[in-house]
């Protein structure tokens, strides 16, 4: 890890690359606890394992780093393009759909009320 990506400030998670295990179910990741040369890395595991589950076992070496964003951290000036264009894509469509169930709307009114005059002509000249 770079030292400027420590004096950003920014806090940071480790990135790794989700594996399954002989299950075929997402396999856990653990840390070495034991006083080994070991302690303190990150290792794979059939997340069943104590339950009757598979063997797996495997160790773990994270991939890179990514920034955390919490609630209160999001700088909302720091431009997120593809995150923007992403959802700018899926707002226009969910615009588009909104007007086209707004214009069926209000066709099925117009329809309504011209079915309910037709109807009430209908029994007023029997």
């Amino acid at each position: 890890m770079s030292s400027s990506s420590m004096d950003s400030g920014e806090r940071q998670m480790l990135r790794v690359i989700n594996k399954k295990c002989r299950c075929g179910k997402k396999a856990a990741i653990r840390i070495v606890e034991f006083e080994k040369p070991s302690k303190g890395k990150l290792y794979y595991m059939c997340e069943k394992a104590c339950l009757g589950g598979c063997d797996f076992w495997a160790w773990c070496n994270p991939v890179g780093f990514a920034p955390i964003y919490g609630r209160d951290e999001i700088d909302y000036d720091k431009p997120r393009f593809e995150e923007g264009a992403h959802f700018n894509g899926r707002l226009m469509k969910l615009e588009m759909k909104m007007e086209a169930l707004n214009m069926i709307m209000k066709a099925s009114m117009v329809v309504l009320v011209v079915c309910f005059i037709s109807t009430m002509l209908m029994f007023s000249m029997k």
